[in-house]
């Protein structure tokens, strides 16, 4: 890997208080990529990809606001606001246009600010996210907002060392041993110790759920709608995926929705990968990279509904 270690690249704070990491890359010719992670998540999360991506690219990787060590900013966690804090830490760095990469919730993140800033994004990949969130689930009417808000609360914690193990490195997972130290290296931001043992998100009960709640108002068909730049959409066909929960069950439909919502736009490319879980990026960081590479580099859009397993 020519990318150095992530760890050695200093965690940066803009001037209203956004932490980011930002390495320069060795091709200025290629266009930034900016980083956006998921809900109770922070920058280093992309630690796998980045250092798959290699040296030729830059990379702004964002705790956004009420992540890591963003959380002390205003509680407003609408996507639309979130998405201004990426374009102010842009605008600080100088980075014009760019590659929105977002994962999860980070990905209507992407997804907006592409939507709204055509002038300043290269491009889009959305990574299982972005393109369904809650409020198409509620839209469907199968659930209502409480019992949506019920299904979505994580534990509280804390939780032990054998418990974050196996929350990330599940039996089904197959990785090598470097692997999995870089999948805890890349999660290991997100807890702290706690009080009484064991460790807490960052970001807290209460905090992830307020963003939570901002998410459910967020519908993202507007968005996709508008949408005019060249975009890729990740959907993670996880094989693991085996509970018969209502909530699971209305995931599914969500995300099988896409493909009608997308069927007309020529500037998206739909993709379905088959064994990928959720958090893909930090289990196939190789696979995710070459995509963003392929985004980034590639010089003509060509509008193809792909299928790859």
């Amino acid at each position: 890997m020519n990318q150095p270690h992530f760890a050695s690249t200093p965690l940066l704070m803009s001037d209203s208080g956004i932490a980011y990491r930002y390495q320069k890359g060795g091709h200025q010719s290629l266009p930034p990529i900016v980083l956006l992670h998921g809900l109770s998540q922070q920058a280093d999360f992309w630690y796998p990809v980045i250092e798959s991506l290699g040296s030729e690219f830059s990379t702004l990787s964002i705790d956004l606001r009420g992540h890591g060590e963003s959380r002390r900013m205003e509680p407003d966690y609408r996507i639309s606001r979130v998405s201004e804090d990426c374009m102010e830490v842009m605008n600080e760095l100088g980075v014009g246009k760019a590659i929105l990469v977002g994962h999860s919730w980070g990905a209507s993140v992407a997804l907006h600010f592409a939507a709204v800033n055509p002038q300043l994004s290269a491009g889009c990949v959305l990574v299982d996210g972005g393109a369904f969130t809650p409020a198409n689930i509620l839209q469907s009417g199968s659930i209502t907002r409480e019992e949506l808000r019920v299904a979505l609360t994580p534990p509280p914690g804390p939780f032990s060392r054998a418990e974050l193990m196996a929350n990330y490195l599940p039996a089904g997972i197959e990785i090598s041993t470097q692997q999995r130290e870089s999948v805890m290296a890349a999660v290991g931001r997100t807890y702290v110790d706690a009080p009484g043992g064991g460790s807490v998100t960052t970001m807290g009960f209460d905090r992830h759920m307020a963003v939570l709640e901002a998410f459910f108002d967020y519908n993202p068909d507007p968005d996709l709608a508008a949408l005019t730049v060249p975009t890729w959409i990740l959907i993670a066909c996880d094989k693991f995926a085996g509970s018969r929960a209502q909530t699971d069950d209305d995931w599914t439909q969500s995300k099988s929705h896409v493909d009608i919502k997308v069927r007309q736009k020529m500037n998206i490319a739909l993709q379905h990968w088959y064994g990928a879980v959720h958090d893909v990026p930090l289990y196939w960081p190789n696979r995710v990279a070459q995509l963003i590479s392929h985004a980034a580099s590639a010089p003509v859009f060509v509008g193809v509904k792909a299928r790859l397993t």
